[in-house]
């Protein structure tokens, strides 16, 4: 029995016994990596025995599912016969276009109808080939498979003198055509295959009992109902415009009442005194009825008579630079604290800084003061 009475019907038996199910097709862009062995019947006019062997690899990327591009490169070596006197040796180079034919239910599975075209070498010349091929493919687990293939190598070859000699009519008369047959056996690994999403069998429906039957309509109650949301509204508006009008009078009062602070033994208006003086200019001119109390302090260094002199002259100073803008005198009574009323306790320069200050208290009109906009 010859090889190739031997392989179809091995390929045909593994697809009959191969266990059955859905047939699933490969994903595109799936790619596809083996290596195999490989046994040749040589054609006569090689000069070599029958049958010679070899191996070689292949790579291939599915362009669909079922359609993949590959190229495979292999060698053969044969032991010499008739005139020639060394072993040879062949390559081949080729690539193919393969059809899938899924079986089975795992991805990968495939009978494989391919036809393909390259060259080989032989005798250090270079033939065109092409080479029509059926094999199978086999998965044994996601990404590796066994792979058979049973191929023709034909290369017509009008100038190569390999086959003009010996001379033999039927076998290579003139220029012959190479024709060799191939069988292959390998492993191939599988790059992003996947098998299918289980499909749920359908639930069976579920009774949902109806939805209860809506309230008679009552217009009445509609009515009411708005009107409650309408004053709801109202009121919420209401104690949002007294938070906010309780705010801003409790941030007058606080600017009007906020100190300006004075130089060691000075009582000359500074510029940051200066700002803070002018930012109350607005809410003393808006309350014209309003009256303020300066009240000047100093540090504890110094005697009280010269404290208490000192302090005069701050809050003095503080009521001329108001009424050089333009707030009449008599809303400002000035008076003098010295260092009986220090803000800090401490004998740093930074507790006598707190305490050299003019404070300011309203002491007429603060509580229904007008805000300026």
């Amino acid at each position: 029995m010859t090889i190739r009475r031997f392989i179809a019907p091995a390929l045909v038996g593994l697809v009959l016994l191969y266990p059955t199910g859905s047939a699933v097709a490969q994903q595109a862009g799936s790619v596809e990596l083996g290596a195999f062995l490989q046994l040749d019947r040589l054609d006569q006019a090689l000069q070599t025995k029958k049958l010679g062997g070899g191996a070689g690899g292949l790579a291939g990327i599915f362009l669909s599912p079922r359609w993949e591009l590959s190229a495979d490169g292999s060698y053969t070596q044969a032991d010499p016969a008739g005139t020639r006197a060394t072993k040879a040796q062949i390559n081949y180079y080729l690539g193919r276009l393969n059809y899938n034919i899924p079986f089975g239910g795992t991805p990968g599975n495939a009978v494989i109808l391919g036809l393909g075209a390259g060259g080989d070498r032989l005798d250090a010349h270079s033939d065109f080939v092409f080479s029509p091929a059926l094999g199978l493919r086999a998965m044994l687990a996601d990404a590796i498979g066994l792979r058979f293939d049973l191929m023709g190598m034909f290369a017509p070859n009008p100038n190569s003198a390999t086959f003009k000699f010996p001379s033999t009519p039927g076998v290579n008369d003139g220029a012959a055509w190479m024709t060799n047959a191939e069988a292959r056996v390998g492993i191939s690994f599988m790059f992003g295959t996947s098998r299918p999403a289980p499909v749920a069998a359908p639930m069976p429906p579920v009774y949902t009992a109806p939805p209860p039957a809506p309230a008679p309509f009552d217009s009445s109650a509609i009515k009411a109902r708005m009107r409650q949301d309408s004053l709801d509204a109202a009121n919420r508006r209401a104690a949002a415009e007294r938070a906010a009008a309780e705010k801003a009078l409790a941030d007058a009062r606080s600017l009007l009442n906020a100190p300006i602070y004075f130089d060691y033994d000075k009582s000359e208006i500074r510029n940051d005194a200066k700002a803070a003086l002018d930012s109350k200019l607005g809410l003393l001119r808006a309350n014209p009825s309003m009256k303020i109390r300066i009240e000047g302090n100093t540090d504890s260094r110094g005697s009280n008579e010269y404290n208490m002199a000192l302090g005069l002259r701050r809050a003095n100073a503080a009521r001329r630079y108001l009424v050089s803008q333009g707030i009449d005198a008599t809303r400002f009574e000035v008076v003098s604290y010295g260092e009986e009323r220090p803000v800090d306790q401490g004998t740093t320069e930074e507790a006598y800084a707190k305490n050299r200050r003019d404070d300011f208290v309203i002491t007429i009109g603060g509580d229904n003061m007008m805000i300026p906009k």
